[in-house]
């Protein structure tokens, strides 16, 4: 079996107790069990090298495992959603995935990648496992805490300061200590985000983020829980109960067989990990002090900034230096052992909502009681009067009472030592994990939405005929084929009754409503049919075999996304991108398709992703866009309605995005005619009349804003817009006097 572990770092890069566990993990799997063969094991994860190219791979092989990191120092984020959507690193991710053609992949941790990597792996079918080792996937911090080190009740219930952070023009993690410091800066950046129009996006970052997490932990086979703690908090965030599965948490016991312990002629405490104010060593410290010198204290572990917060080392500092305290810093993870052999008892006085503690098990393994914060995954773990002794957390006289019973009380200690339970191996659990690997829950069966498909003819039924017929070819089944023919004057209806596919209806408007009130007509009538997606699209368009597949993927792993346009190539020359997404200035009016006139690349065409809105030629709309932002604004008539009912769909809630892998095919202007200065009035008047509704705006600037628009389709004439240039120009002039008009 191939077996792909992806984990947000690794050893001996990184030595926290994810990336160990992930390592022991792998060793255990690539080495077979029971007579069994090993598995092919490979990692991706993810490094931190300044001096490295941004997003570059290295590929290496660390104990006989062939691991792939790519290299991510966020230097190219600039907001809260890069800190947990990154398209270029999902990108380079994708390609090693397809290269490493895995059976099967489990997630460790996704922090510092991009958790859009699920929707990758489903793309492949690649069943998925996702270990929950702390709260990442809810909590952008991992650790529910807020920015001054408390507890907090989970997600959108009291997140306010911490989406401030995220809300500031750097990443949370740069931002937050600032915040912390002067929380002006948060006001401050509240104020101007409100005046450019942004504060409305701001305040739902988290909760955009969470639904992007609960959509697409559907593509995940089984979420692996540690704790009874953690269950239950993933129960409440949203995740499905059929799919949350306790295991054990487990260490590997072969580097401390043959380990003897040290003798000592007084007591020993001992602390060992990062020395971060989640994990409260402070609290030991101060504890300690009030002993005496009947005990000592030995610390392990190097001063650590917390979401770039480094005021706590500094307050370590003199603590670190206290009489009977050895500070040793960071030890290899090879000589765990020997340090845990070397104390009496391990305290774990971590302030956090600790998952299953990977250091109390390795404590356990040596034989050493644990103290701990009587406190989520460390109270399941250790048992009062047992195995250990509980305090109260964050209670420094209650932690000392504790200690000074193990100095007071001589029987204590070796009754705790006893008691203490009895481990998994890291080769017992990686023996479940393979079982659920070669027999994966199954995914939850999606029902397919109701799909219809309204096709607007003026003037081309041969066109549109092909437009069907393409449609037909499609991997994903239309459900309902409309064809509105909207009083083309000519022969169209004749045509079309006689050459359009069996199964396909047809509806004449009686008159031309222009392309807002024919596709309006469509739509209302694919809806009262009960179409849950309505794909627009032009007559003198058509659609490849995956395109409407993808739209629907790409609509599906975007939570906030109810919008969603191809690629459109020129029919004449499908080398050249027509159109793959609008992009729109409410302040300026300027609107403009970007990616127009560059040369499409199919083997790299890049991931779905927002746009300000999409060519109405050919876009998937969910139902909900009409029933809450309405249909096409009739005013338009004909351009312009595109980008109105994306607009629209935004002011309600709705992204648009486009699909750069979903193409279609454009013939372009073979209705109204590529000559015909028509084109022009409808593009200036309603050029005009787009802006004025997305963004009013008051004199002097919304005169401003009048004669810029003005000035660029001025200019698009002149640059030569494939009409008579004085019949152009008059009707770029009637139509921006008529929208003065109303």
């Amino acid at each position: 079996m191939r077996i792909l572990l992806i984990v947000h770092g690794y050893p001996p890069r990184a030595l926290g107790g994810t990336e160990i566990h992930t390592a022991h993990l792998a060793s255990a799997l690539r080495q077979g069990l029971d007579g069994e063969p090993g598995d092919d094991v490979f990692v991706l994860t993810r490094e931190a090298e300044p001096e490295r190219p941004e997003y570059a791979v290295r590929h290496e092989v660390v104990d006989d495992i062939e691991v792939f990191s790519i290299n991510h120092t966020f230097r190219f984020s600039r907001s809260f959603e890069d800190t947990y959507r990154n398209d270029v690193l999902r990108a380079a991710a994708a390609r090693l995935i397809d290269d490493l053609r895995p059976d099967v992949a489990h997630v460790q941790h996704l922090t510092c990648l991009t958790v859009d990597l699920l929707g990758e792996l489903a793309r492949r079918e690649i069943p998925t496992f996702v270990t929950l080792h702390d709260y990442w996937l809810m909590c952008p911090r991992g650790q529910l805490l807020d920015l001054d080190g408390k507890r907090c009740a989970g997600p959108h219930r009291g997140c306010r300061r911490c989406a401030d952070a995220a809300g500031l023009p750097w990443w949370i993690e740069r931002a937050a200590p600032l915040v912390r410091r002067w929380p002006a800066l948060a006001a401050l950046g509240r104020r101007a985000r409100v005046a450019f129009g942004r504060d409305s996006r701001d305040r739902t970052a988290l909760e955009r983020r969470t639904r992007h997490v609960i959509a697409l932990a559907r593509h995940v086979n089984a979420f692996l829980t540690l704790s009874e703690t953690l269950h239950q908090q993933f129960l409440d965030f949203g995740l499905p109960a059929d799919r949350l599965v306790r295991v054990e948490q487990s260490v590997d016991h072969r580097p401390f067989v043959g380990v003897r312990r040290q003798a000592s002629d007084r007591l020993r405490f001992g602390f060992l990990g990062s020395l971060m104010v989640s994990k409260a060593p402070h609290l030991l410290l101060e504890a300690f002090a009030g002993l005496g010198e009947v005990a000592s204290l030995d610390v392990y572990g190097d001063p650590a900034p917390y979401h770039g917060d480094d005021r706590y080392p500094r307050r370590l500092a003199p603590l670190l230096r206290a009489p009977g305290v050895r500070h040793h810093g960071a030890v290899p993870q090879a000589e765990v052992p020997r340090a845990l052999a070397s104390i009496d008892v391990l305290v774990v006085p971590s302030v956090w909502l600790e998952n299953a503690p990977l250091v109390v098990c390795e404590a356990f393994v040596a034989g050493v009681p644990v103290v701990a914060s009587d406190l989520g995954g460390m109270a399941e773990r250790v048992t009062h009067e047992t195995s250990g002794l509980l305090f109260r957390p964050g209670d420094v006289a209650d932690l000392r009472r504790t200690l000074r019973r193990l100095i007071d009380e001589p029987d204590l200690l070796p009754r705790l030592r006893a008691a203490i339970p009895a481990v998994p191996t890291i080769e017992q659990v990686a023996s479940r994990l393979r079982a659920l690997y070669r027999d994966p829950p199954p995914l939850p069966a999606c029902s397919a939405k109701r799909f219809a498909a309204v096709v607007l003819n003026f003037q081309t039924p041969r066109e549109t005929v092909l437009a069907v017929r393409s449609l037909g070819s499609s991997r994903r089944a239309v459900d309902d084929v409309l064809v509105v023919e909207n009083a083309s004057n000519d022969d169209s209806e004749t045509y079309l009754r006689s050459h359009l596919p069996a199964g396909v209806r047809l509806l004449a408007t009686g008159r031309n409503l222009g392309f807002s009130g024919g596709c309006n007509a469509g739509i209302r009538d694919v809806l009262d049919r009960g179409a849950e997606l309505v794909l627009l699209l032009n007559g003198d368009a058509m659609l490849a075999a995956d395109t409407i597949g993808r739209l629907e993927d790409a609509l599906a792993n975007e939570p906030e996304a109810a919008i969603a346009g191809p690629t459109l190539l020129e029919a004449c020359d499908p080398t050249r991108i027509a159109s793959q997404g609008m992009a729109f200035s409410r302040w300026s009016g300027r609107m403009r398709h970007p990616e127009a006139g560059r040369p499409h690349d199919p083997l790299d065409p890049g991931s779905a992703h927002r746009v300000a809105a999409v060519s109405g030629c050919g876009m998937l709309v969910e139902r909900r866009v009409f029933e809450e932002a309405g249909l096409f604004d009739e005013d338009f008539f004909f351009s312009f309605e595109d980008l109105d009912l994306c607009l629209r769909a935004q002011r309600a809630g709705f992204e648009t995005l486009v699909a750069p892998d979903a193409i279609a095919y454009h013939f372009g202007s073979r209705s109204i005619g590529p000559t015909s200065p028509r084109r022009l009035y409808f593009a200036a008047r309603n050029h005009q009349l787009v802006a004025r509704k997305a963004a009013p705006i008051s004199r002097p600037w919304g005169v401003l804003r009048w004669g810029l628009i003005l000035g660029w389709n001025l200019a698009f004439v002149a640059r030569g817009a494939g009409c008579p240039r004085w019949a152009g120009l008059r009707n770029v002039l009637r139509g921006t006097l008529d929208a003065r008009r109303g």
